[in-house]
């Protein structure tokens, strides 16, 4: 045990120097010298903070007061900028959490000592007592009938949070205090493309603000819905049935500023510059559905659809919907079933999209694309790809927890 906990303090001090240093330099110049060797040493002092952590309930000789700040500054370090997101953009709070390590790693010069030094590791003569002790044991159990649930609690935000920031490039982030959607304005010459992730049921006054654009010039909403001429689908989902069970509003409420125009209307190369000012006020955009039909679909997919919307519109409540939904999914598709689904709701409706958009620009000063935020890695990367530059962004609480808490 004594070779463990000193191998933790050694590697947290180590850690927490580097860092430092790595921060210090980073301000001065746009190098970053240490940045590989810090990331891997957090990875190794997170893992053992763990095993550190539950040997204090074990190990009586493991005073407290030394490796608790080291296990409570691990967490604080990886859950801080999920709680305070601000401090994210802090490039000083970098350098102040690297010097908090340090002090922090310094803290056994105050409680170990080696012969009449002062040292850093913990020295024999502590492991000279015996190592278990019920009443510690039994004190450790007792205050972590609150603190583990609460930690667990607390990781499983986190790990779901990290799950959306990827599946969505980061447009999607679940926050303490709610569900956040980000917009992101590209622009490439005099043209600009804005990208606003969209969820489908949220708070109205988060579709209120979508719904509302300001811009300045041509510009054209792009927007999301698939359509079924062919009345493909016989129970079309209903979502304003779960908004209402949640006491939020559904997408299909949200009602853009602008014109509506169609294809055809699109295609012509007189629409932007003669038909659109005559008829809509100044500053507020074309609206065209740039979605594909429920008849591009593959068969499974349409399947899936029915089932979805027969389960949901079937169930008293929204929960015995998704329970139904979950059971009839297992029984009816396989693997290469969910494949085809995901790339026609996902892959196949982005390239229709992406149809519109050339001819988009060459017409308009703006492009807005108010799709749902799983498009948005695909459809951000076909931007970026064109050449367009991100210029910033802004985040939007889309559901925010203490309403339906109230």
């Amino acid at each position: 045990m004594r070779i463990f906990a000193n191998l933790f303090l050694i590697l947290f001090l180590a850690d927490g120097g580097f860092s430092l240093v790595d921060e210090l330099v980073s301000l001065l110049t746009p190098l970053m010298p240490f940045t590989a060797l810090r990331n891997l040493l957090a990875v190794v002092v997170i893992l053992l903070s763990v095993p550190i952590y539950l040997s204090l309930g074990i190990d009586r000789r493991l005073p407290k007061r030394i490796f608790l700040p080291p296990v409570v500054f691990v967490l604080w370090s990886i859950v801080s900028t999920w709680f305070f997101p601000s401090l994210a953009e802090l490039r000083m709070y970098g350098l102040l959490l690297a010097a908090a390590q340090v002090a922090i790693g310094m803290l056994p010069l105050t409680r170990f000592r080696k012969g009449n030094e002062r040292c850093l590791t913990m020295p024999p003569a502590l492991f000279a007592a015996p190592s278990f002790s019920l009443r510690n044991t039994l004190f450790f159990c007792g205050a972590n009938l609150i603190v583990i649930p609460l930690v667990l609690l607390i990781f499983a935000f986190t790990v779901a949070d990290a799950n959306m920031a990827e599946y969505t490039a980061g447009f999607m982030h679940l926050t303490p205090g709610g569900l956040s959607m980000t917009e992101r304005v590209y622009t490439r010459g005099n043209r600009t493309i804005r990208l606003a992730a969209m969820i489908h049921i949220g708070d109205k006054e988060y579709y209120d603000a979508v719904g509302n654009p300001v811009t300045a010039g041509r510009s054209i909403v792009l927007a999301e819905g698939v359509s079924d001429d062919k009345h493909l689908l016989h129970n079309r989902i209903d979502y304003g049935k779960m908004a209402g069970f949640l006491g939020l509003t559904s997408q299909d409420k949200l009602l853009f500023r602008g014109r509506l125009i169609g294809e055809d209307e699109f295609a012509s190369p007189r629409s932007h510059a003669s038909a659109s000012p005559t008829l809509k006020p100044p500053g507020t955009p074309d609206i065209l559905r740039a979605d594909v039909d429920v008849s591009a679909f593959r068969q499974p997919t349409i399947t899936f659809l029915n089932a979805v919307g027969k389960q949901l519109r079937q169930s008293p409540s929204f929960v015995t919907g998704l329970l139904a939904l979950n059971a009839w999914s297992e029984k009816n598709l396989t693997p290469d079933m969910n494949e085809v689904i995901m790339d026609d709701i996902l892959h196949r409706r982005n390239l229709g999209l992406l149809s519109h958009l050339d001819k988009a620009l060459e017409r308009y000063d703006t492009v807005i694309i108010p799709w749902g935020a799983l498009h948005m890695k695909e459809i951000e990367a076909a931007v970026l790809k064109s050449g367009f530059v991100l210029q910033k962004e802004q985040e939007r609480v889309s559901i925010d927890f203490r309403r339906l808490l109230l």
